[in-house]
């Protein structure tokens, strides 16, 4: 069963206490002291200027603090652990948004090299693309405030990097994480339901659904906490321009780009995992063309391993159709319970998305370029329908 949902969540570290978040917890910093003299204060350069990322958009330094940065070689890149690869692929990609975006600068067309590089060679590492996207920004981006502290309750979490000094945004980042880290046991689920299915155990399968809806449920709660300490006017007006995508941007010293400008779209909830894969394991169609078109181009923005679950679930048999296949009250209820919890997680994530976008700012277009008010209302709608 090397192709199943179980073998995928086993091959990549996916387990039920930390979801798609990483085995570890994220590199605080660079322990320079782990390489050569020149790589290690390279690596140092970078953890300098992410720390102080906040103070330099705001007073005005951070592009040539930029262009003042060490080139690392791709050879010296390649020699980094993953764990350090992600760190250093995260400080680029924040650093790339930040040179790129900031607010109240005239406008370039070009990245520097000394981010440009290490950005492209370890996002290639992950099967990403190279630009700040949902996994920068909130998988890689975190730290407990307490050794001992839980995953799930976004006040006990810090965010890494933040490009304002702002609580909100680090409030942002804290509940993505949250959320993500209770999703861990709906993955898992949906992986165990899956194999009931294969094995014809109905009574398995129902235990599934019903801690499947409960994660769901858990999730949407933590969600709604959102509002809490994250003002819609700061989310729209101080952060968020900088999860804007790149637009014909040249990115310097990448040898097999040729110096061509690449666009790419910027970081959104629609590149999480969690949904694709409950939505694959369920069975949940999205039946609109332009939808399935939008949502298997927000997948490419997923790493690798995380494209590589969905797929698994994707492969997997529909619980859904086994479901009506046996005809059994009791598995018609747990599944429709998790059909209608996923409905509200959508319900309530899209009235936060007109809270904190189109009634601030008007804007009917995500960070991801997808018109977001016919993409959230379209997928809350089909799910709703897959209620047997």
């Amino acid at each position: 069963m090397s192709g199943s949902a179980p073998a995928a969540l086993d091959r990549h570290d996916i387990s039920a206490a930390r979801g798609f978040l990483p085995e570890r917890d994220p590199l605080c910093a660079f322990d320079r002291t782990d390489h050569d003299s020149r790589l290690g204060a390279n690596l140092e350069a970078f953890d300098r200027l992410g720390d102080t990322l906040s103070r330099r958009l705001s007073d005005g330094s951070l592009r040539a603090a930029v262009e003042a940065l060490p080139t690392i070689s791709p050879e010296a890149i390649a020699t980094l652990s993953d764990r350090e690869a992600i760190r250093l692929c995260t400080q680029s990609g924040f650093l790339a948004s930040a040179y790129v975006h900031q607010v109240d600068a005239d406008p370039v067309d070009r990245l520097p090299e000394a981010v440009a590089v290490p950005l492209v060679e370890t996002s290639r590492r992950f099967g990403r693309k190279p630009v700040l996207s949902y996994d920068l920004l909130c998988l890689h981006n975190w730290a407990r405030r307490e050794p001992k502290a839980g995953l799930t309750d976004p006040t006990s979490l810090e965010a890494l990097l933040q490009f304002t000094d702002h609580d909100d945004e680090r409030w942002f980042v804290a509940i993505h994480v949250a959320i993500e880290a209770r999703a861990g046991e709906a993955i898992r689920a949906c992986a165990n339901a899956q194999e009931a299915v294969r094995a014809g155990t109905p009574d398995a399968l129902r235990s599934e659904l019903v801690t499947l809806a409960d994660s769901i449920d858990a999730q949407t709660e933590i969600m709604r906490r959102m509002t809490e300490r994250n003002d819609p006017e700061v989310f729209a007006h101080e952060y968020r321009p900088y999860y804007e995508g790149f637009d014909e941007l040249v990115y310097e010293g990448v040898d097999d780009f040729d110096g061509e400008a690449r666009t790419y779209r910027g970081g959104s909830g629609a590149q999480s995992s969690i949904l694709p894969s409950i939505d694959a394991a369920l069975g949940v169609h999205h039946e609109t063309t332009e939808l399935i078109e939008k949502l298997t181009d927000m997948r490419s923005y997923m790493p690798e391993s995380h494209r590589e679950v969905i797929d698994a679930f994707d492969r997997g048999p529909a619980i859904g159709a086994y479901v009506d296949e046996t005809g059994r009250d009791d598995l018609t209820a747990a599944y429709n319970d998790c059909t209608e919890a996923l409905a509200t997680f959508r319900r309530v994530h899209f009235g936060q998305v007109i809270q904190y976008i189109r009634e601030v700012t008007g804007d009917t277009t995500g960070t991801g370029g997808t018109d977001y008010m016919e993409f959230l209302q379209v997928m809350q709608e089909e799910t709703a329908a897959q209620t047997r």
